[in-house]
């Protein structure tokens, strides 16, 4: 569960971030086109920001994208979008991000980021997942949506893929809605322009998602139909605003017999895939 947000946190951190680049209230209130006394009422909480101060402050300030985005959050407002970064750039991040989708084997597991492109798998994934859709099996490049809606897509042994593409698709409207990102509109526009996607997928994926994912009844080829769970985590803590939005998408079981199906699969065996954990 999200916490709530202190009551007075826009104040505590502007003072704070003030303190520490070592700036008067007045050298403030003087760069952001304001009133000492105005400062002084944002700091104590006796007055409100509007989301222009805010970024105001943050430019001054010298905050990063992280920071600049708490402040955002403190006072009640979405988040800027900021530029994604290559997971290559940081190698703490990817061999962190790594160790967790190792730790998830045997469960089908994956780093996706907020418009639902996969940037990292693991074997599991591979094995149980990506052999079923060939023609996106060894791509660098894929949306988790493609692994549905693929003509040779995982729908093909889905008795409610529908229902499972529009729970996706209405969180991606969520996304679009809140931060309105070009690659998440444009993402959105062309699975929604599929022929296959539910009139009413609103209210159907709508529906589908609860607080610990949703569930799906799959064939796969060579067992029998049995349930799964498909849930989304966010990276990181959500004490703060992500930078960037990272997910962990895994697909789970409820039966240990399948499971240790899956685990004897990756014994021994090797992979190569492009977005394949180091």
């Amino acid at each position: 569960m999200v916490e709530k947000i202190a009551e007075g946190a826009f104040g505590r951190l502007l003072r704070y971030w003030r303190q520490v680049r070592k700036r008067s209230q007045e050298d403030v209130a003087l760069e952001i086109d304001s009133s000492i006394k105005h400062i002084s009422f944002l700091e104590n909480g006796r007055s409100l920001p509007s989301r222009d101060i805010i970024l105001r402050l943050a430019k001054y300030l010298g905050l990063s994208g992280r920071e600049t985005n708490n402040l955002l959050a403190s006072a009640n407002y979405a988040p800027v979008n900021i530029e994604k970064f290559n997971l290559e750039d940081s190698a703490m991040l990817r061999a962190s991000l790594s160790n967790i989708l190792r730790g998830l084997e045997p469960y089908p597991s994956a780093i996706i980021d907020r418009t639902g492109n996969v940037r990292m798998l693991n074997r599991a994934w591979v094995e149980v997942i990506g052999k079923q859709v060939p023609s996106i099996h060894r791509q660098t490049h894929f949306n988790v949506m493609d692994m549905f809606l693929a003509p040779d897509g995982l729908k093909l042994y889905m008795e409610n893929w529908q229902d499972v593409i529009c729970a996706l698709l209405v969180t991606l409207q969520q996304e679009v809605l809140m931060f309105q990102d070009a690659d998440s509109i444009t993402t959105l526009q062309r699975y929604l322009a599929d022929p296959s996607v539910p009139s009413d997928w609103q209210i159907r994926g709508a529906n589908r998602m609860s607080m610990s994912g949703m569930y799906s009844r799959i064939n796969l080829p060579g067992d029998r139909p049995r349930d799964y769970l498909h849930v989304l985590n966010i990276v990181g803590s959500l004490r703060v605003v992500p930078d960037p939005v990272l997910m962990i998408y895994s697909i789970f079981t409820e039966d240990e017999e399948q499971a240790e199906a899956w685990r004897q699969r990756l014994i021994g065996s090797t992979y190569q895939h492009p977005l394949l954990v180091d």
